[in-house]
């Protein structure tokens, strides 16, 4: 997995030390909110390849993998034990701390529990690095629209994990800032590849060894039927519609997951949790 960023890094992944600071042209500005008073960086003054993290959990797993540049924290953040934490530790790491308006993080994310980092960069797929597996997992969502589901995804594919979840870059979420709040820190390790085309990586990867599963309540085989190969890419439907045919094509096999019941399906994160947990089982049972 490659981290896509204009920091250096060492060698672990980490930010170095000399990478870590203030945005270009803030140097003097740097320090906690209570050091000269707190600083104002307009709304509009991001960058637009920061990303948005919000959820203390999510928060602090970025500020020990990832370069955060920027720490938003609401008006009155000294009442809570958790802000004050998330204070001192930017602090101590020369990060510009900013407080701002609760409304101002309320436009970002609804429940953003008083706090709003920016992160540098984000990881990504290395295809040719993924020779380097015996066995492996990959994700394709085809046109998830929550994002609580896309985020719990996220979060179960750093537990189990995955190498790498495909997206499509048209109607479909993508990590917003709720998202990474779910994923409570798993979008600092899980690499999530927005793509025009699903067929172009699949056939890549399907020369890698890969086999490609969708699940499907069409499908006549069970999942708790199926000997896992070595590498496996589960392809997930949208919530409320499920594969979309082509996508299906590219598969090599349907597969469903036992019900008592025909009138529901199950959650689209739930459903790839079992997936998940079921590949992980037998690629570690025979390993």
């Amino acid at each position: 997995m490659k981290q896509r960023s204009s920091s250096s890094r060492s060698p672990s992944g980490g930010r170095s030390p000399s990478s870590r600071g203030a945005p270009a042209g803030r140097g003097p500005q740097r320090g906690g909110p209570h050091r000269g008073g707190p600083q104002r960086r307009p709304e509009n003054d991001i960058p637009k390849s920061w990303r948005m993290v919000t959820g203390t959990h999510a928060i602090r797993e970025a500020f020990v993998a990832s370069d955060v540049k920027v720490l938003w924290l609401r008006q009155g953040w000294e009442s809570s034990q958790d802000l004050r934490e998330l204070e001192e530790q930017a602090r101590k790491a020369r990060l510009s701390v900013e407080v701002k308006p609760v409304g101002v993080l309320d436009k970002i994310c609804a429940t953003h529990q008083g706090a709003v980092i920016y992160v540098d960069g984000r990881p990504t797929l290395d295809m040719d690095g993924l020779d380097n597996f015996q066995t492996s997992m990959l994700l394709m969502l085809d046109g998830l629209e929550d994002p609580h589901n896309l985020g719990a995804i996220v979060r179960t594919s750093w537990l189990t994990g995955v190498h790498g979840i495909l997206i499509p870059e048209d109607r479909a979420v993508g990590l917003t800032a709720t998202v990474h709040k779910v994923a409570c820190g798993g979008a600092e390790h899980v690499p999530v590849e927005e793509t025009t085309n699903f067929a172009g990586p699949v056939e890549t990867l399907k020369q890698k060894g890969y086999w490609v599963f969708g699940l499907s309540h069409k499908a006549k085989k069970s999942l708790f039927d199926l000997k896992l190969p070595e590498k496996v890419i589960w392809a997930i439907g949208a919530e409320d519609k499920g594969l979309r045919i082509p996508t299906e094509r590219l598969c090599d096999e349907l597969v469903s997951i036992p019900q008592l019941s025909d009138a529901a399906s199950y959650n689209a994160s739930v459903a790839t949790a079992m997936a998940l947990t079921e590949t992980l089982r037998q690629h570690r049972h025979r390993s």
